[in-house]
This record gives C-alpha cells, sequence and structure tokens, in this order.
C-alpha cells in the first residue's frame, strides 16, 4: 500500500501503528508440547524478536510511532481458571506472560519512538488478590476472575446453542458492568473503561511528544 501510493508518506509522517498480541501464538499445539523451561524460553524469545522485527519494519516504513502492547496475566482469564472455580489465578500461566513481557522489554528498549503498553500492571491491579493490592478501579467488579456469560459446558462457549436455536448452552449474568470478564477471555465494557483509564495518561503523553 505504500509502495502504489495508497498510503503516502505524508500520512505515515503522522501516524501511530499499534502491534498486537494476546498470547495466540502460546495458545498452539507447538506450545504445549514443550516441558522444559528452557525449551519455553527459548520459545518465547522467538515470538518477541519476531515483534520486534516486525516493529522494525514499521519504523522504517516511514511510520512515526509504534505501540506494542505486553501481555495480560494469561493466568488469570477464566478459561485458565475454571477447575478451581475461578478462585485462585493460575501462576505458571502468569510466569510465562512476564517471562514474555521481561524479553519484550529488553528487546524494545534500544528502539526509538516506541512505547509498551502496559496491560499486566492495568489488568493486575484489578485482577490480582493478594492482600494489599487492588486499586480503586477493581472495587467495583463484584467478580474479578468469574466471567459474565459462561457456558454450561466445560468444553463449550458463550453464545452456544443447542440443536433447536431455544436451547441457551450458557448464562448471562444480570449485571455485566459488576464483572471484569465478559466471556472465558474477554473483558466486559465495564472491564475495558477500567483498564483504559490505566493507560490513557501515558498513551496521550507518548503520542504528543515530539
Amino acid at each position: 500500500m505504500v509502495k502504489d501510493g495508497t498510503i503516502s508518506e505524508k500520512q505515515l509522517s503522522h501516524s501511530v501503528a499499534l502491534v498486537v498480541i494476546s498470547g495466540n501464538d502460546y495458545a498452539s499445539a507447538s506450545v504445549i508440547g514443550l516441558s522444559r523451561p528452557s525449551d519455553i524460553k527459548a520459545y518465547i524469545g522467538k515470538v518477541t524478536k519476531e515483534i520486534a522485527a516486525n516493529v522494525e519494519q514499521l519504523l522504517k516504513l516511514g511510520v512515526t510511532k509504534v505501540l506494542v502492547n505486553n501481555l495480560h496475566p494469561i493466568g488469570c482469564t477464566p478459561s485458565q481458571i475454571r477447575t478451581n472455580n475461578y478462585t485462585v489465578c493460575d501462576i505458571f500461566g502468569n510466569l510465562g506472560a512476564s517471562i514474555h513481557n521481561d524479553n519484550l522489554k529488553q528487546v524494545m528498549t534500544v528502539k526509538k519512538n516506541v512505547h509498551i503498553v502496559d496491560l499486566y500492571t492495568a489488568f493486575s491491579s484489578i485482577v490480582d488478590h493478594a492482600p494489599g493490592k487492588g486499586s480503586d478501579l477493581s472495587k467495583q467488579f463484584k467478580r474479578k476472575l468469574s466471567p459474565c456469560c459462561e457456558s454450561l459446558d466445560s468444553n463449550g462457549y458463550c453464545g452456544q446453542q443447542g440443536e433447536s436455536s431455544s436451547e441457551l448452552l450458557y448464562t448471562v449474568c444480570d449485571k455485566s458492568d459488576k464483572f471484569f470478564y465478559w466471556d472465558d477471555k474477554h473483558p466486559t465494557h465495564a472491564g475495558w473503561e477500567a483498564i483504559m483509564k490505566q493507560l490513557e495518561k501515558p498513551l496521550k503523553e507518548f503520542v504528543d511528544q515530539d
């Protein structure tokens, strides 16, 4: 699109790109088969190295500023903790996210005009149940780990129907604004608002700086 002129140099000089990763690379079968910590760390290194290469390509094209999010605490998503009735985050899932985030920080620190969107801290301030932790934003959510929309089948999904369209194989809470998570992976609208209240100021400062 740049080469054929669909995107002009002027547009690039006033642009901000967002590079998003949500953890799908780590949900693939290839990662599930990795058992040794050294193999897992090596795989994470490959993922973050490729992210860095993508960011470098955008900068070379002429994109002025690039945003890259780090991973949220994956071990706190409902899909990871349904077996313990949404009571405790999975420590190994969060450890993997931390390793990814540490690697990402290392490869991005040397790059100018790149900002890491700190989803991990923003999510943790709400879903972390450790004594003495949690922000004022977290107090609005009566349910921080359990989903508003939940499948009746442990292998099912929110919105699933039976053989007839009237047979609903899921339940939905009455007040979604009291739940941080909507389904087994995604926050509610209220959840994202609470996240963005934390991210808005540093994002604006990064975009507005010369």
